[in-house]
């Protein structure tokens, strides 16, 4: 059978299971067992939906991959948070991004993908973000007409006694390489050890206000209750060949 009537039939499967149909008297089990073929990035990242481990395993050494890196974001607890998605740039090139999931020694990954013939597809560069207080997450953000930079938030960046410390950052596509051109902390906990009384803590939150201007809203609080707002604008800087920040504002009641 071939792969796509295969990936056809495992949808309309699904599609019956939904409805809490039978087959046989037993319920249907959705996957795709068979090898997954290095294709569009729509397709790839279709099959890695309902693919049984194996398969999604092989495709992303196939992609080139680390294994270590692959196997750990394929185990059980993982496998369906991994997406394969297109990257628009001004560049000749065809690229792609491959989000994988907290696995690997604390460590969640982004690698770039470079088209290198008719739907061949292999990574050319990746970065870890670290996870020891969450799961990093990530987005596409358009800072120009027709291309995609990779906005994200909560990749951890420091620990001590007491304090946590997440970070931000936004990479775009530079010479075949994932360049950072925004990092700030995005969340920062801070406890003294001889105090009892809960943490407090700094939260951001950021809205693309027009092409390349993003507005950072950060909240202090303590044991859920906010004690103040504050609000700055990060501007691109052609010259710079990234971002800047004004300095941190009170937000008036």
């Amino acid at each position: 059978m071939k792969f796509s009537r295969l990936l056809q039939l495992a949808f309309g499967l699904a599609s019956l299971s939904s409805l809490g149909l039978h087959l046989s008297g037993q319920f249907l089990k959705v996957g795709i067992s068979d090898s997954i073929p290095i294709g569009t990035l729509e397709t790839m990242n279709d099959a890695l939906q309902i693919a049984d481990r194996e398969p999604m395993f092989d495709l992303l050494k196939r992609l080139g991959i680390d294994g270590n890196v692959a196997e750990a974001a394929t185990s059980p607890r993982f496998s369906h948070d991994i997406e394969i998605q297109s990257l628009r740039t001004h560049s000749e090139h065809s690229y792609g991004i491959v989000s994988l999931p907290c696995g690997l020694q604390g460590q969640a990954f982004i690698y770039l993908l470079d088209k290198t013939g008719t739907d061949t597809w292999h990574a050319i560069d990746h970065i870890a973000l670290d996870c020891f207080h969450e799961t990093p997450t990530y987005r596409l953000l358009s800072l120009s007409p027709g291309e995609d930079s990779v906005f994200v938030q909560h990749a951890h960046s420091s620990h001590g006694s007491g304090d946590v410390q997440d970070k931000a950052a936004v990479y775009t596509i530079r010479n075949s390489r994932m360049h950072e051109v925004l990092s700030t902390v995005d969340y920062h906990s801070r406890q003294e050890p001889s105090d009892s009384s809960p943490p407090v803590e700094q939260s951001s939150w950021f809205l693309q206000i027009s092409s390349r201007v993003m507005e950072e809203t950060r909240i202090t609080s303590q044991n859920g209750f906010p004690l103040r707002a504050e609000r700055r604008i990060w501007r691109w800087q052609t010259t710079q060949g990234a971002f800047s920040a004004t300095s941190f504002r009170a937000v008036l009641k």
